[in-house]
């Protein structure tokens, strides 16, 4: 249920802050402070300062940057953070986070990716997290949990896992992953807000007692997208199923699968742009499934309006449309930099059971989307969403879809 909101925070106000970076001799470097003064629903507020360095090629490509920040939250207390990313070419990219607060709270992350090995047709993802967040909620299970049964818990949450795949004809790739995950639960920082374990008694044997999975994924992929970080015009479609199985070291069993489709249409002559997604995804697993293992709605990928893991069950339905508009770009020493701004819309809802009517109870998110842009893979957005629970706000890298 990790959020790793340190990281895309201070990431966001980097992206952001990447127009006034552009404007420096291609192959050097800058430095420069950027506030930050964040509000997340589950985390609050936030203030702090970051520093950026991005060094560039002779094509004046970002090829690695430099990301540290020092935060403060009253919940977490004082929490700096090293980052470092690496795109040395144009498939491949690593990167490494490094951070702990004065109190709890600890993020560490590394993620390797190359997608040109054999001459283009195959590729290779690998990432290892290990994640302690102190904000986490949970609100009970089913698509009408009450925000007055409100939780809250620490997560002790690590994660490695590896993705080969292969290109099977120029636009349909086959891939597995295999994931290994610990987690448990801790009681959380959050003042006024119950454990999950006095407010929840439901989650005992789902979830509350923590666990480890040995999962395996195999996807089908149908990808016609121009570029994978900031896509103009295609298709990305994929059909996944994914098993766990107590006899072989998980704590329990169940199998997943699901379905997700988008498709990024150009109006008027590219700009805006329109992009579409629809997702479905279920888990047939035994009453004893974690709640951390479950299919949930809400926070910076779905949802916008509500906050992560809003609403968690075995299933989830989701939809959502935004129109991406570019309004400002300007080319400052070879480098573009581009601010976009993106109402969008989005419905969707969790059910427990696989012949419940996916659409038949929908919880439905408005809002604008701010996002910086340097070409050609970094993004970072903005987001400002409005609902029945009122006005959630998150930043991030990369679009939320």
């Amino acid at each position: 249920m990790g959020a790793h909101q340190l990281r895309r925070r201070a990431l966001t106000a980097a992206v952001l802050g990447t127009a006034l970076l552009a404007a420096r001799p291609a192959g050097a470097f800058s430095v420069i402070p950027i506030p930050e003064i964040v509000t997340d629903p589950n985390e609050g507020n936030t203030i702090g300062l970051l520093g950026v360095a991005l060094f560039t090629d002779d094509q004046d490509h970002i090829r690695y940057m430099l990301a540290p920040d020092a935060a403060y939250n009253p919940t977490k207390g004082f929490f700096p953070t090293f980052r470092f990313f690496g795109y040395p070419t144009d498939t491949r990219r690593y990167s490494l986070v490094l951070g702990k607060s004065t109190t709890r709270d600890e993020d560490y992350e590394l993620t390797y990716e190359d997608r040109g090995l054999w001459e283009g047709r195959a590729f290779l993802l690998v990432s290892a997290l290990h994640e302690r967040d102190s904000t986490e909620r949970f609100y009970g299970f089913g698509n009408q949990s009450h925000l007055l049964f409100e939780s809250n818990y620490t997560d002790n949450d690590t994660v490695a896992q590896v993705t080969p795949g292969v290109w099977l004809l120029p636009s349909v790739n086959l891939s597995y992953r295999m994931r290994i995950r610990r987690f448990s639960v801790e009681p959380g920082q959050v003042s006024g807000i119950p454990f999950i374990a006095r407010e929840h008694p439901e989650t005992r044997n789902r979830g509350l007692e923590g666990g480890v999975y040995w999962a395996h994924q195999a996807a089908l992929t149908y990808d016609s997208r121009d570029d994978i970080d900031i896509p103009t015009h295609g298709a990305l479609a994929t059909a996944y199923t994914e098993a766990a199985d107590r006899r072989l070291g998980s704590s329990t069993s169940f199998v997943k699968f699901g379905l997700e489709w988008r498709d990024f249409i150009p109006l008027r002559n590219g700009n805006p742009i329109l992009a579409l997604r629809l997702l479905s995804n279920y888990v047939d697993g035994a009453k004893d499934t974690p709640f951390w293992e479950m299919s949930s709605l809400g926070g910076r990928r779905t949802l916008r309006a509500f906050g992560g893991d809003r609403f968690i069950d075995f299933n989830r339905a989701f939809g959502g449309a935004e129109l991406r508009t570019r309004v400002w770009q300007r080319r400052l020493f070879g480098v573009n930099a581009e601010l976009e701004v993106a109402p969008f819309l989005e419905a969707g809802q969790v059910f427990p059971h696989l012949t419940d009517s996916p659409v038949s109870n929908l919880h439905v998110a408005y809002g604008l989307g701010f996002r910086g842009v340097v070409r050609p893979q970094v993004v970072g957005f903005v987001d400002v969403g409005r609902g029945a629970e009122g006005t959630a706000i998150f930043t991030g890298v990369n679009y939320p879809f």
